[in-house]
């Protein structure tokens, strides 16, 4: 590094000093301090075993005060480096007043932050200038380390439990106690048929007993052979977030086109056939209900990448650009079999590491993202010679590294598939891993004319009309052109 360039680096060397002449004089600024810095943070050669030293007398819960320093930097040898006893005096003499170290620790943060981004930068520069082969890997690269400096940056050293408790940190920004009475009050509300979740609600009221909702950095996968509704229940839950909880969806799909995605969701919405849709065979009713459907969807966000072979580094870039210039709340990937590792090359020998790779950083992704991916993923044909065709844990294809690196693993099951008599539009999803939680069955059922789920209710018919001797005032009675 050159010195001119070295001497255009943000730093300030006042703040620096005024950091360390507290620490050196006064207890509750030696704490704030410490918790906030790290020696890296600071840019003169001379502050960082000073600060090292203090750090390390905090932590070990002994006094710092220039004698002791100074003993310590000479143990570490350090002592001349740092400027000896007759600079750890000046720093003293520098300080105003401890009432301010907050300010003089943002500074100094701040710098650093600065320092970091232009290194980065620079580092950015040099690989770029060399051309790579690869290069959206290269920046996806990129885009990880200015994210690392974020995360980073915005990190928390802690929080109080009194403020959690208060409600002043608390997620809901309610007080415990207040949050807890509410609870009871919608749970008697309900007689306790709709529990109250922490995540994001599926639509499926026995699904979110036991996985309490769609939690942040959480990665569910949802599995099962072709053909089995793995799609159709993620476009379902996908659906019900988007219009039923308002929160911003992202979708990649990368078997099916935007179109052919939407026009699923467009059916399971209106509850109108497929084939009758596509062929415009629709009556004065099932006209109107497509209608509302359609204007009721134009009132949410549900954003569909349909790109296909993408790589899980493209998918990654892609995915942090969803969250910026959309807000998405949840992430659907229809499905894992589908993405190519980082170095996009395939060959039976390697697949298993390369599926282990995308869901290592799909996982990775949930919790830069802060925000819960649902993830299809292909069974293996074991189901298929096993009595009974149950699917289990070890039937997930590929790799093992799938069931390690997910929070819930869902496994969908219908009899119907295999034996048209055995319980016929009834499914079942079998939550076999729940990392926070419980696992068990739940049962749906299954109105495959419009793919679509919903919650089993015994003895129920769903599929019959909701209005059998409707008259076209009325079929038209909501329908504005």
């Amino acid at each position: 590094m050159s010195e001119k360039f070295a001497s255009t680096l943000p730093q300030s060397k006042e703040s620096e000093m005024m950091v360390l002449g507290c620490m050196l004089t006064s207890s509750s600024a030696l704490s704030v301090a410490a918790d906030a810095l790290t020696e890296e943070d600071f840019y003169f050669p001379e502050h960082k075993p000073i600060f090292f030293s203090l750090k390390l007398a905090f932590t070990s819960e002994k006094p710092a005060d220039v004698h002791l320093i100074a003993e310590n930097l000479k143990s570490r040898g350090k002592y001349q480096e740092a400027g000896g006893v007759a600079y750890l005096t000046t720093l003293v003499q520098f300080v105003g007043t401890s009432a301010y170290v907050e300010e003089y620790v943002d500074i100094v943060k701040k710098k650093a932050i600065l320092r970091q981004m232009i290194n980065a930068a620079k580092e950015t520069e040099k690989k770029a200038l060399a051309q790579p082969d690869d290069v959206y890997s290269a920046l996806d690269e990129a885009q990880e380390v200015f994210f690392k400096i974020s995360q980073k940056a915005n990190a928390t050293v802690g929080i109080e439990m009194k403020d959690i408790l208060s409600g002043v940190k608390a997620t809901t920004q309610l007080p415990y106690l207040k949050e807890l009475q509410e609870r009871q009050e919608y749970y008697h509300k309900h007689d306790g048929n709709h529990p109250l979740i922490t995540g994001i609600s599926t639509g499926f009221y026995d699904l979110d007993k036991i996985s309490n909702g769609l939690s942040p950095s959480n990665l569910i996968i949802i599995a099962g052979r072709p053909s089995m509704g793995k799609t159709a229940i993620a476009l379902n839950i996908a659906q019900h977030v988007a219009v039923e909880q308002n929160v911003p969806v992202g979708v990649f799909s990368l078997e099916m086109m935007a179109e052919e995605l939407l026009h699923r969701v467009i059916c399971s919405q209106a509850e109108v056939e497929s084939e009758k849709i596509k062929t415009g065979s629709l009556d004065g009713y099932e006209y109107q209900k497509v209608v509302e459907a359609v204007n009721r969807l134009k009132e949410h966000s549900m954003i569909i990448d349909d790109q296909p072979g993408l790589k899980i580094t493209d998918l990654r870039a892609r995915a942090r650009r969803m969250k910026e210039v959309f807000g998405i709340g949840f992430l659907v990937i229809d499905y894992l079999q589908l993405l190519s590792g980082s170095k996009g090359y395939y060959n039976s020998d390697n697949r298993q590491n390369e599926i282990s790779e995308i869901s290592r950083m799909l996982k990775n992704l949930a919790r830069e993202l802060e925000i819960p991916i649902l993830c299809g993923s292909q069974l293996s044909r074991k189901v298929e010679e096993r009595a009974g065709h149950r699917p289990m844990l070890s039937d997930l294809r590929e790799s093992g590294s799938i069931e390690q690196d997910a929070d819930i693993v869902m496994l969908m099951f219908r009899r119907d598939y295999y034996n048209p008599n055995d319980k016929p539009g009834m499914a079942e999803v079998i939550v076999a891993k729940n990392r926070h939680g419980q696992v068990g069955d739940i049962q749906l059922t299954f109105r495959k004319k419009f793919a679509q789920f919903k919650n089993y209710i015994p003895d129920a018919t769903l599929d019959a009309p909701q209005d059998s001797d409707r008259s076209n005032r009325s079929a038209f009675s909501a329908f504005t052109p």
